[in-house]
């Protein structure tokens, strides 16, 4: 497994990988998945902004998994704190590569003078990222009960932030 910055050739799998989460959990709070043009624009964007956006390769160049860091909200006075997502496919979880992608991730923020906070805000759904930002250094600071409503029920959000 290689991690590697996203390029344009992994988009169509990157945006086919997010579209099974959107589908078939509550792990993103989107109802409908992004096409390939939107997924394009949001990626482009967040590289344009520098923040890192990575990909997890198998030696045959097969996306395994992909992250990235984005702003945490728009205003000027958080520009220094970032909101750190990753997506594993499904089917290679369990492998070590949320793990080297978060690594990365981070080693990515540590060294980037602009970045003082990363922020994980993580779905009920998504239990063992929470173990995963443990791992990591990021700290439970909250959690946002029945803030997103999807599948016909209300799920809330744990929010764990580390210092970068």
């Amino acid at each position: 497994m290689q991690i590697a910055p996203f390029q344009l050739t992994n988009l169509s799998a990157v945006t086919d990988l997010y579209a099974h989460y959107v589908k078939t959990t509550a792990i993103t709070f989107d109802l409908e998945p992004p096409t390939i043009d939107q997924m394009r624009e949001k990626l482009e964007l967040l590289q344009d902004r520098k923040y890192p956006v990575l990909v997890a390769l198998s030696a045959l160049n097969q996306v395994l998994g992909f992250a990235y860091a984005s702003a945490y909200r728009p205003k000027q006075a958080y520009k220094h704190t970032s909101e750190v997502t990753i997506y594993v496919q499904p089917n290679a979880h369990g492998q070590g590569i949320g793990g080297a992608l978060m690594q990365n991730l981070l080693a990515t923020l540590d060294v980037n003078p602009d970045f003082h906070l990363a922020i994980a805000m993580i779905a009920d759904d998504a239990k063992a990222s929470i173990g995963l930002h443990k791992k990591f250094g990021f700290k439970d600071v909250g959690y946002l009960e029945e803030v997103g409503h999807k599948f016909g029920k209300w799920h809330g959000v744990t929010i764990m932030q580390r210092r970068v």
